[in-house]
């Protein structure tokens, strides 16, 4: 499961999406992350279910959707928080909470938002009645809670954007986390954290301390993937690259080397969008990174696309445009219309993310494409930029909150359920079963940001073995199961399943990002707080201006505009922002 697959940039202010402040486009990007996962756990749940039926009918009966209760489906804890002293609570305890849901189904007939496996699990394993006021679609949350805030009426724990974490600590409504978090989250909790980078906890602290627990997202795992196919490169003698160097060359041969066979002028060597999605790569080869604030190398904080790198990996997509290495008619293309363009055969680069092996079975079914790390242009591994890596959200608890530490059990139970339970009859119960969605029950989440590489980890010492009959597969999750035997459907030649192998499968892309995370190859947002006052008041027109650059320079406009935007940028108010930004970061 991820959020923002297929190659697509977003660039961060503040540790929120400029489309959020540009265009209040953060919601479609949940959906985007809910959409992906509700496919994934209905596809899943399915495939279970007809495991299980086969299992059954063989005994003369048959295996409904909905598994039946049993002592296996209420696992105990897996482990207990921190130092062990947070137990079960007796008598219950009740936690107050507000949530939103995706319009889809997630219970049981006579089920309810504070009756459902999820509730019911937290009170029987943990002694907490979760009680949920209300609950909207996701569209509305957010305004909702901005009246709830208002009224200063909030519940005991919830999640809330960026800027409202920042009105609740201003207005001291929110519990500080810093001496619980210390103190009862688990290690498992701690690593997932962790694992989203330092710099996420770092986004829930005011003043040193820990006033929110951040929802975890998958933007570390979205980074920018190589993405080249195999036919091509084969028919022209071409190696994989090792290079930016090699990237040109094999992008000029794809453009003069008829690699489609056609005899006609008609293919191109690079993807390239009129949003500029498919340029982060690229750029990144370059050291060059756009969008983003990070370390000025002396104490502070620099904008990224100021900077000269940037220039240079401009100049190299302008010789590829004027060598028509570059769709001429990319300024009118989204991402849809480059994948029409790919389906049309006339073209075999992009750079794309882990979720791309999937959109290119859909565009050209008939085509493998291989992953590769994006190279260098020098002897210096290139470092993938993400956004800060949170799910639009953080987790505050209601000052004055008798029990705040039950936000850990509740976090610990969301890993033991969706993350690390390895049973089929468990995930049916929490998870999904066909058609329902019952993980959106959960009343905390955290997302595992590399739970696909995760997967992959696990996966490889199988598909790595020669014989692969009477494997035990019982350690692996039901996710790693099914997507291991849709491995092995496709090395048997079910080519249906050549996007799960691009994805998962031993060259894949979450062996790109699995080298990545070795390498620690990660260039991450530095600024993560809210927006300052000037970025709210002068971005969206710096931001237009800095768009327009880049799109003069790559359509063959003097090479100096980048020099005139720098100028033009620190006038207009980058200077002002620049001088906030550094005021935040010291003081931080």
């Amino acid at each position: 499961m991820r959020k923002k697959r297929g190659g697509v940039r977003t660039a961060f202010i503040a540790g929120v999406p400029t489309a959020q402040i540009l265009k209040g486009e953060v919601a479609v990007n949940r959906r985007k992350w809910f959409l992906n996962a509700l496919v994934f756990v209905f596809i899943l749940s399915s495939f279970l279910v007809g495991c299980s039926s086969k299992g059954k009918e063989g005994e003369g009966g048959k295996q409904s959707a909905a598994p039946s209760a049993s002592p296996q489906s209420s696992p105990k804890p897996s482990a207990e928080a921190g130092d062990g002293k947070l137990k079960k609570y007796d008598p219950p305890i009740e936690m107050s909470t507000v949530t939103f849901n995706y319009n889809y189904p997630k219970f049981d007939k006579g089920d309810d938002i504070n009756n459902n496996p999820w509730s019911r699990y937290m009170l029987e394993q943990y002694g907490i009645k979760v009680n949920t006021l209300w609950d909207v679609a996701d569209s509305q949350y957010e305004q909702k809670v901005n009246l709830m805030i208002a009224s200063r009426d909030i519940p005991d724990f919830f999640a809330v954007t960026p800027t409202q974490f920042k009105q609740l600590y201003d207005a001291k409504l929110i519990e500080d986390l810093t001496d619980s978090y210390n103190k009862y989250a688990s290690d498992d909790i701690k690593k997932l954290i962790n694992d989203a980078g330092a710099e996420v906890l770092e986004s829930a602290k005011m003043k040193g301390r820990i006033m929110a627990i951040p929802w975890t997202g998958e933007a570390q795992v979205g980074v920018p993937i190589l993405w080249i196919r195999e036919d091509w490169l084969t028919k022209l003698n071409l190696s994989g690259p090792q290079s930016m160097s090699d990237v040109l060359n094999i992008a000029k041969a794809f453009a003069t080397q008829d690699p489609d066979g056609n005899q006609k002028d008609d293919t191109y060597g690079l993807a390239l969008d009129k949003d500029f999605g498919q340029l982060t790569g690229f750029l990144n080869g370059y050291h060059a990174y756009q969008g983003i604030w990070m370390k000025d190398g002396s104490g502070g904080l620099t904008y990224s696309t100021l900077q000269p790198e940037m220039k240079k990996a401009l100049g190299a997509l302008q010789e590829m445009f004027k060598a028509k290495q570059i769709d001429p008619e990319f300024g009118v293309k989204d991402g849809n219309k480059v994948n029409e363009t790919i389906g049309a055969n006339k073209l075999g680069m992009m750079f794309g993310s882990i979720g791309t092996a999937q959109v290119m079975q859909n565009v050209t079914p008939d085509t493998n494409w291989l992953p590769f790390p994006v190279p260098s242009i020098d002897g210096q591994k290139a470092s993938m930029q993400h956004p800060l890596n949170i799910y639009s959200y953080y987790w505050v608890v209601k000052k004055g909150t008798k029990n705040p530490e039950a936000i850990y059990q509740m976090i610990q139970a969301w890993i033991d359920l969706f993350y690390k339970n390895t049973s089929d009859e468990v995930y049916a119960k929490y998870n999904a079963v066909t058609g329902t969605g019952y993980w959106m029950n959960a009343p905390i989440k955290l997302y595992n940001t590399f739970n696909d590489v995760d997967a992959y980890r696990h996966i490889k010492p199988f598909l790595e073995k020669k014989d692969k009959t009477n494997e035990d597969l019982s350690k692996l999750t039901p996710m790693e199961r099914a997507w291991y035997k849709e491995l092995l459907e496709y090395e048997k030649g079910d080519m249906k399943f050549r996007g799960r192998n691009g994805k998962a499968g031993l060259n894949s892309g979450a062996k790109v990002i699995d080298g990545y995370v070795q390498n620690n190859q990660y260039m991450p947002e530095a600024f993560t707080t809210v927006p300052t006052p000037a970025m709210v008041q002068k971005m969206p027109a710096l931001k237009k201006m800095e768009y327009q650059m880049i799109s003069k320079i790559i359509l063959g406009a003097p090479l100096e505009e980048f020099d005139t935007f720098v100028e033009q940028w620190k006038k207009l108010g980058g200077d002002e922002i620049t001088k906030e930004v550094n005021e935040w970061y010291k003081n931080k």
